[in-house]
C-alpha cells in the first residue's frame, strides 16, 4: 500500500483526495471523510473537517482498536469494520447526489464508501460510481 512515508506526505495525500471529492461536487462543507490503515495504524479525518482544505490538525491517528475519542469522524466504526473485513488500504466516503436520505442517515447508511489500496484508488472508485468525469477527462472537455 502506498501510504505516505512521513506525516507531510500523508497530509498531502489526504488533502489531494479531499480536494478532488470537493471539486467534483461529491462532498460539501463537512460532508464525507477519509482514512488509511496500514495494518497497524489508522489515520482518519477529524469530525467536522472540511475535505476541501485538510491540514495536519484534521487527521486523527491511532490503532484500529484505540479509543480515538470524539475527535475522529463519526463514521469511525464503519471504517474499522471495513478494514477488519477487507484488510489494509484506504477508504473514501462521499455524498454524491441522491445518496443521502432526508434527515442525513446514520453512519454507514448514507452516501458512498469505497475501499481501495490507496486514497487515490478509493476516490477514483467513487468518481466512477458517481459517473463524474475524472480530472484527466475534465481537461479534454469543455468546462461547465
Amino acid at each position: 500500500m502506498a501510504m505516505g512515508s512521513d506525516s507531510e506526505t500523508r497530509v498531502e495525500e489526504f488533502s489531494a483526495a479531499g480536494r478532488t471529492l470537493f471539486s467534483l461536487g461529491l462532498v460539501r462543507g463537512t460532508d464525507g471523510n477519509l482514512s488509511e490503515f496500514d495494518g497497524h495504524r489508522l489515520v482518519i479525518t477529524r469530525t467536522g473537517s472540511f475535505l476541501a482544505s485538510l491540514g495536519p490538525e484534521d487527521l486523527v491517528t491511532g490503532g484500529i482498536d484505540d479509543d480515538l475519542g470524539r475527535a475522529a469522524s463519526s463514521d469511525l466504526e464503519v471504517h474499522r469494520a471495513t478494514y477488519r473485513a477487507e484488510g489494509p488500504g484506504a477508504i473514501a466516503h462521499a455524498h454524491p447526489a441522491g445518496t443521502v436520505p432526508e434527515g442525513g442517515g446514520e453512519p454507514g447508511r448514507h452516501g458512498v464508501y469505497e475501499h481501495g489500496r490507496t486514497l487515490r484508488e478509493a476516490v477514483d472508485a467513487i468518481v466512477r460510481a458517481s459517473k463524474v468525469p475524472d480530472e484527466r477527462s475534465r481537461g479534454r472537455r469543455a468546462r461547465r
